[in-house]
C-alpha cells in the first residue's frame, strides 16, 4: 500500500460496488483511503471542519498531506465546495478533486486551477436520466397529471360538471409541437431524440452550433428565434455568467402566449419573479422544474394555490436514478485513477 498517496472521500460509493470492472476495492488496496463519513457532518460548515481536522491529524503525524480529495452523489447539502471549505487540502499537497454532478457551478473550479489542481466532473452520467426526467416532467404538466392523481384519491374523479373550474382538464398532446431546447449538450441531444420520437419537431440554440452529423434532425437557430416559434421551451444549459436570467420579462414578452416551460438544469437561469409574473398573466400556461433560483427554498409564487396544477415541482431529482449513479461512480474512480498514474484525467474541466 502506498500510504504515502493517501486519498479522503467524502463517503463512499453506493451504487457501483456490484458493477463490472469498477475497481474500488483495488484502489483500496493500492492506497490508503480515508473517508469523512457522511453521518458525522451535516453541512457546509461541519465538513470545512472535518476537513481541517483531517489534514491537521495527518500533518501532526508527521505524514504527508492527501493527494485527493473525491465525493460521491447526495452530498449537495455541503455545497459550495470552495477555497475556504478545500484550502488545507490544497496547502498541504492535494491537486485532484472529483465530485458526483455534470454541473460544476458549485463548485470552486477557477481556485483549483490557480492551485495546479484538477477538478472532474462526471459529465455522460446523468444524461440519460436526465432527458428521461425532463420529458416525464413535460409530458406530466401538459396532462395536468398531478391534479389527475389529487382528484382520484380523492374521490372527485374528473370533478364536478356543474362548476366549469373544477372539472379535470383534457390534457395538451406534444406531438406537432415545436420544442425549443435551450443548451444542445448531452443532456440536450437525448431530449431532443425522445422528443422527436413522440412527434415533436426540435430547434435548438447554443452558444456554437453543433455538426449536423451530431443534430440527428434538430434545427439550430438563434435565440430570438426559439423564443418566438417554440411551443415548449427545455432548458438544459450550464450555469453561467452568460446564462444567469437566460429567461426574463423580455424573453417572457417574445413567447407565444400559453408558452410550456421545462426547467432541469439550474434553477438561476429563469428570473422566478419574471415567471412567476409570466404564469400569472396566461403567457406560461405551465412550467415543471425540478431545479430553483434559491432552492431548497421555493419561490412562495410558484406554491400559490391557484397555480397548484399548472405547475409541476421535483426536489432536484431528474438526474438521481440508479444507473446514473453507477455510471458516475464508475467515472469519479476512472478520473482518480488516470491522475494517480501521472495522466490528465479525461473528464478534467478547469486545466488545459
Amino acid at each position: 500500500m502506498a500510504e504515502e498517496r493517501a486519498i479522503l472521500t467524502l463517503g463512499s460509493p453506493a451504487f457501483a460496488v456490484e458493477a463490472r470492472n469498477f475497481d474500488y476495492q483495488r484502489l483500496l488496496d493500492d492506497y490508503l483511503v480515508e473517508s469523512i463519513s457522511l453521518s458525522e457532518v451535516a453541512d457546509h460548515a461541519s465538513l470545512t471542519i472535518a476537513i481541517a481536522k483531517a489534514v491537521a491529524a495527518r500533518i501532526s503525524a508527521g505524514k504527508p498531506g492527501y493527494v485527493a480529495f473525491i465525493w460521491f452523489f447526495g452530498t449537495s447539502q455541503f455545497s459550495p465546495f470552495d477555497e475556504a471549505m478545500l484550502r488545507p487540502l490544497t496547502g498541504s499537497g492535494c491537486r485532484f478533486f472529483s465530485g458526483g454532478g455534470a454541473g460544476y457551478d458549485d463548485v470552486g473550479t477557477q481556485w483549483m486551477a490557480s492551485q495546479s489542481a484538477y477538478y472532474c466532473n462526471t459529465p455522460t452520467a446523468i444524461s440519460i436520466s436526465t432527458a428521461n426526467g425532463a420529458l416525464m416532467l413535460m409530458l406530466a404538466v401538459m396532462r395536468s397529471a398531478y391534479q389527475g392523481d389529487v382528484y382520484t384519491r380523492s374521490g372527485k374523479w374528473r370533478g364536478d360538471i356543474s362548476d366549469p373550474k373544477d372539472i379535470y382538464p383534457i390534457g395538451l398532446d406534444i406531438e406537432g409541437l415545436t420544442l425549443g431546447i435551450i443548451g444542445m449538450g448531452t443532456i440536450g441531444k437525448a431530449l431532443s431524440i425522445r422528443a422527436q420520437a413522440c412527434g415533436m419537431n426540435v430547434i435548438y440554440y447554443n452558444r456554437r452550433r453543433m455538426p449536423q452529423s451530431e443534430e440527428n434532425g434538430a434545427r439550430f437557430t438563434s435565440l430570438d428565434e426559439l423564443l418566438t416559434t417554440s411551443d415548449v421551451i427545455s432548458l438544459n444549459c450550464p450555469l453561467t455568467t452568460e446564462t444567469r436570467h437566460i429567461l426574463g420579462a423580455a424573453e417572457f414578452n417574445k413567447m407565444k402566449h400559453g408558452m410550456v416551460i421545462v426547467n432541469t438544469s439550474r434553477g438561476p437561469v429563469i428570473d422566478e419573479d419574471a415567471l412567476v409574473q409570466a404564469l400569472n398573466s396566461g403567457k406560461v400556461s405551465r412550467f415543471a422544474a425540478d431545479v430553483f433560483e434559491n432552492e431548497p427554498a421555493i419561490h412562495p409564487g410558484l406554491l400559490e394555490p391557484h397555480l397548484a396544477y399548472r405547475v409541476m415541482l421535483q426536489p432536484h431529482s431528474t438526474g438521481r436514478t440508479t444507473a446514473s449513479f453507477v455510471k458516475g461512480e464508475r467515472q469519479i474512480i476512472k478520473s482518480l485513477r488516470e491522475y494517480m498514474s501521472g495522466q490528465r484525467p479525461e473528464y478534467t474541466v478547469n486545466l488545459q
